[in-house]
C-alpha cells in the first residue's frame, strides 16, 4: 500500500493517493511524482554501535539434576493413585462390557 509513504509529503498528497487506492487505481498513481517533499526529518540518523553477540554459556549435563521425576518420594504420582483409589466414586455404565477390557 502506498499511503504510509506519502503521509509526510501533506493531506492533499496522502488525500489523493488514499483516492486512487480506494478505486483500484494503483498502478496509475506512482507515489513518487506526488510527493513534494523529503520523507525524511532533516538531521541525520544516530549511528548505533555495533554490539557484538555475548558468546553463549557453555551448559553441563552433569550439573542437571530434576529429582523430582527421577527419585521416588511421598509425592510420586503412582502413590497418589493408590492411596487417593479408596475415594474413587464408581462411573455409571451402560450395562455391556468395556471395548477396551
Amino acid at each position: 500500500m502506498a499511503a504510509p509513504s506519502v503521509l509526510g509529503c501533506g493531506r492533499a498528497a496522502s488525500r489523493k493517493v488514499l483516492r486512487l487506492e480506494a478505486r483500484g487505481l494503483q498502478a496509475a498513481a506512482p507515489t513518487a511524482e506526488l510527493c513534494t517533499k523529503p520523507a525524511g526529518s532533516g538531521k541525520p540518523p544516530k549511528k548505533t554501535t555495533a554490539v557484538g553477540e555475548p558468546a553463549p554459556e557453555e551448559f553441563d549435563n552433569s550439573t542437571y539434576k530434576n529429582l523430582q521425576h527421577h527419585e521416588y518420594n511421598i509425592y510420586t504420582f503412582f502413590d497418589s493413585i493408590a492411596v487417593l483409589s479408596k475415594f474413587r466414586q464408581p462411573q455409571p455404565s451402560s450395562g455391556r462390557p468395556s471395548p477396551r477390557h
